[in-house]
Formats: C-alpha cells, sequence, structure tokens
C-alpha cells in the first residue's frame, strides 16, 4: 500500500537508492512519474513511483500543490516515457533545462529510476570525469548527450537494450489496435522510423503470441505476403511509420484482416 504522507521524510535517502521519495518503493520496478507545471516543463529534478505522485496532488489542491522535495508549484503528474520505445519524448523529458543535451547528472537519475541496474555503478558514470562508459555515450566529449548521441551505435539506447536483455527485465507490448505508435516504436529497435517485412511478421507473432499456432502462423505470413505490395509500392522491402499509422494504413489493414487482432 502506498503512504503518500511519507514524503515528509528527508528524500535523501530515498534518492540515494533510487527509491520514491514518498513512498521509498524502488523505481524502477513501477511506473516512474515527473511533476510538471502548466506548459509541461518539470518543475524540479526530483523522480516519483507514478501512482504515489497521483495519490499525493489528490491531497492537495490544484492551487497549493508542491514537490513533496523542494515545494516547488506543480500542475500535474506525468509519466516519464519509456526510452526504447519513445526516445524522442524520454530526450525531451530528461531534458530538465531544456537546452538540448543532456548532462551526466541528469541521465543517471533517469537511468537509477527506470533500470535495474548497480546504482553505484551508475553513480560511478556521474562522478567520474574519466568514466569509459561516459566516454561511449558522449563520443565527442563535449560533456553532455545530445539527441543524435543518443540513438548512435554504441550509445545510451544500446545500453539500455543491453540492459533490458541481460536482466531478462521485459516490457509489456502496446496494443496494435490502441497504441499503434507504440507498438510500432516497440519493435523499430534500430529506430529506422521503418519496419521490414520479417520485421513486421515477427512483431504480430509475439503479439498475438502465435509461436506455437502453427495454422495460424502461415495464415498470418500468407495474409501479410498478400497485402504487403499495397503498402511497399517501391519495393524496399520496409514500411515507413506514416504508411503504418494511416487511415487506411498497414495497422488498420492488419486488424480488419485477421480475425484473431
Amino acid at each position: 500500500m502506498l503512504h503518500p504522507r511519507a514524503a515528509d521524510t528527508p528524500a535523501g535517502a530515498a534518492e540515494e537508492h533510487a527509491e520514491c521519495p514518498i513512498c521509498f518503493e524502488p523505481l524502477n520496478q513501477h511506473q516512474v512519474g515527473v511533476l510538471v507545471d502548466d506548459t509541461g516543463r518539470r518543475i524540479s529534478q526530483h523522480l516519483f513511483n507514478y501512482q504515489a505522485a497521483c495519490l499525493w496532488a489528490e491531497e492537495h489542491h490544484e492551487t497549493t500543490r508542491a514537490c513533496p522535495v523542494t515545494r516547488a508549484r506543480f500542475s500535474r503528474v506525468v509519466r516519464l516515457p519509456d526510452l526504447l520505445s519513445d526516445p524522442h519524448h524520454w530526450f525531451q523529458m530528461v531534458d530538465l533545462d531544456g537546452d538540448g543535451k543532456l548532462s551526466r547528472r541528469e541521465v543517471v537519475e533517469v537511468l537509477k529510476a527506470q533500470l535495474p541496474v548497480d546504482v553505484g555503478l551508475l553513480e560511478a558514470v556521474a562522478m567520474d570525469p574519466q568514466s569509459e562508459m561516459w566516454r561511449r555515450w558522449d563520443p565527442d566529449g563535449s560533456g553532455f548527450i545530445d539527441e543524435h548521441e543518443l540513438l548512435a551505435p554504441n550509445g545510451l539506447i544500446w545500453y539500455v537494450q543491453d540492459v533490458c536483455r541481460e536482466s531478462g527485465h521485459s516490457r509489456a507490448i502496446p496494443s496494435i489496435r490502441d497504441k499503434k505508435a507504440e507498438w510500432f516504436a516497440f519493435w523499430d529497435e534500430d529506430h529506422s522510423q521503418s519496419l521490414e517485412k520479417e520485421e513486421i511478421v515477427r512483431a504480430l507473432v509475439h503479439t498475438f503470441q502465435l509461436g506455437k499456432d502453427y495454422v495460424k502462423l502461415q495464415s498470418l505470413k500468407g495474409t501479410i505476403d498478400a497485402i504487403w505490395p499495397m503498402f511497399d509500392a517501391d519495393g524496399s522491402g520496409s514500411i515507413e511509420m506514416c504508411e503504418f499509422l494511416g487511415a487506411e494504413g498497414l495497422a488498420n489493414t492488419i486488424i480488419a484482416t485477421m480475425d484473431f487482432a
């Protein structure tokens, strides 16, 4: 059970252990929330258990809501995006001062909150100016990570993918019916904004758990083979996100065609 009033306790120890300053639950085991103002900008660097922060907000009138750590006024609680499925909005939300680049501390605090990793290892990245890991993420040596570096080979996003893979930390697959863009981004592992036919088939097999149903698996492959030329007009073998998301795009065609979607 969450106890919002626990935030009256100083937040230092909680943050040191990557716990929520409100409920003291490990942040990486739950959805992470941040506090924003009326414009959607974060009002402080602090991170919270999303549910606990919502309960905290509900206990206070909207005109008197204040961060339980800094007492800075905030308007609402929003979820911190997932780096792998939504890197652009993740970058924007982590970029606390809106300068288009991420500092070591901005990066490390969010990674501690979202990943099942050794907190001490990430603190070393933040504190050691010669950190080998940071040099891989910041190849130009500027001391900051821009959005291009975030997505670059061997960059930060690749590290996060490795951590999730090695820890067995699996993310829920977004609904292809209700969250088409998130579904596409989930399977666009190289962030190319496109998916090849084989990637689409693989994604659908996992989404609908067809790996053990040979008949439906073959039906799926046949369906994709039949409709693919309608969307891959240039014969490139891949589908762009806009071709997937359109009103008459591949996503809606798949949903309408496949009776198990």
